[in-house]
């Protein structure tokens, strides 16, 4: 067997493949077995009838050593500005000065991610039912048990994300976002909306295609691939190396910072942008097979990610597919488990390429509701006033490109039949 994998039982060890990155050293591609995905999950299933899975010790070393450096760095580092009380690496904004507070807000942020993707969990199970991911005809093999490393990540992994959310913050009320209501328009509202997540998509391919390397992959992103078909949410989503919550907050943070150079960024579409990369981050690790995407070319759905946990060196991207048809690593989904061979629906290349009429709708919606809340704030809680006379523009705007996507999605299947 390979350096660092587990030692599996004789039956279990067949070729390995792009998928079985969960268990091997690298995501390099490796076409040996006659049934790729069937290979891995034999691997997996083995794996799991462990006592305890094999834990790679470069990745918590790497942690560790990072850890250290960071603490280092922010006890030589100055505040954000005169008279804060801790670094600028933990107190970006120079606003929470008092250490109850920060360890309050801290304390506070863990429920509510928890709350947040009940809340998801209960909508897809209950409220809608939508089709499950890791169910089929047999079992599907997944990270059923999180084990103490997994857990040892995830604890790290809320300190590192409340430092992240406080420099995303401190972002989001500095100088590079605008918050008068009257200079919403169409540049800094809805097109900056959606140049942030083509930009972040863009910028975010080359680094998770790099940390799929060989040389790179023990040392970080094999911690994240221990799940083959993510199902918990924020627990799946967040059992990753610290590294990647910190670069993945660094580009989210200079997307936005483009995006207010080139476009402008209205406080209504960055607080709404943030939030939605968030919850959908989420999604990407939930079993359901939604529907569920942004208003961009390409739009990735969470079985695109779903496929990217079972197919590891295959999309790369998160909420666009574009980057991943570009350099030639998208793969349509398929569904694990199934004993008969389901013939998937081919859809015709232009609904791929272009959203639905009903995300562009949805996006309209939320931006009205961000700015009467932006608003609101501003007058310090009285009713918004010019809200619906500066949102108008955009509304048509974006009116007429709901009834365009619609058009071309028609046509495509017209064009098809």
């Amino acid at each position: 067997h390979e350096p660092g994998t587990p030692n599996f039982p004789r039956a279990a060890r067949v070729a390995p493949d792009p998928a079985s990155a969960s268990v091997r050293d690298d995501a390099t591609p490796r076409h040996l077995g006659c049934d790729p995905l069937r290979d891995n999950e034999v691997l997996l299933i083995a794996m799991q009838a462990e006592k305890v899975s094999h834990v790679d010790p470069r990745g918590p070393i790497a942690a560790a050593a990072l850890g250290i450096f960071v603490i280092t760095y922010s006890a030589c580092s100055l505040p954000a500005k005169v008279g804060a009380a801790f670094p600028w690496t933990v107190n970006p904004t120079g606003l929470l000065n008092d250490i109850t507070t920060l360890l309050g807000l801290y304390a506070a942020t863990i429920p509510a991610k928890e709350l947040l993707n009940v809340v998801l969990k209960y909508v897809g199970d209950n409220l809608i039912g939508y089709t499950r991911m890791d169910e089929g005809d047999q079992k599907v093999p997944k990270l059923e048990v999180l084990e103490f490393h997994d857990l040892c990540y995830l604890a790290v992994n809320t300190i590192v994300e409340f430092l992240g959310m406080n420099h995303t913050a401190a972002f989001l009320i500095g100088n590079s976002v605008e918050y008068d209501p009257r200079s919403f328009n169409t540049f800094n509202g809805p097109l900056a909306f959606i140049a942030v997540f083509v930009l972040n998509d863009v910028i975010y391919y080359p680094f998770h295609l790099v940390a799929h390397r060989r040389i790179f992959y023990p040392y970080c992103h094999k911690q994240h691939h221990r799940q083959f078909v993510p199902f918990r949410g924020y627990a799946d989503a967040a059992n990753q190396h610290p590294l990647e919550q910190m670069y993945g907050f660094a580009i989210w943070i200079g997307s936005l910072w483009t995006i207010s150079k080139l476009l402008g960024l209205h406080a209504a579409t960055a607080w709404l942008g943030t939030l939605s990369w968030a919850v959908l981050n989420i999604c990407n690790h939930l079993p359901f097979d939604t529907q569920i995407h942004l208003p961009l070319p390409y739009p990735a759905l969470p079985k695109d990610h779903n496929t990217h946990h079972r197919f590891p060196n295959t999309n790369f991207a998160t909420l666009s597919t574009m980057t991943d048809r570009m350099f030639g690593t998208f793969r349509p989904y398929k569904a694990a488990g199934k004993i008969s061979e389901s013939k998937e629906e081919k859809l015709p290349i232009l609904k791929e390429a272009v959203p639905s009429q009903w995300s562009v709708i949805c996006l309209g919606m939320l931006l009205f509701i961000s700015l009467t809340a932006v608003e609101a704030v501003q007058l310090g809680g009285a009713l918004p006033k010019t809200a619906v006379s500066t949102f108008t523009p955009s509304a048509l705007l974006l009116l007429i490109l709901g009834f365009t996507c619609w058009a071309l999605r028609q046509g495509a299947y017209k064009k098809q039949a």
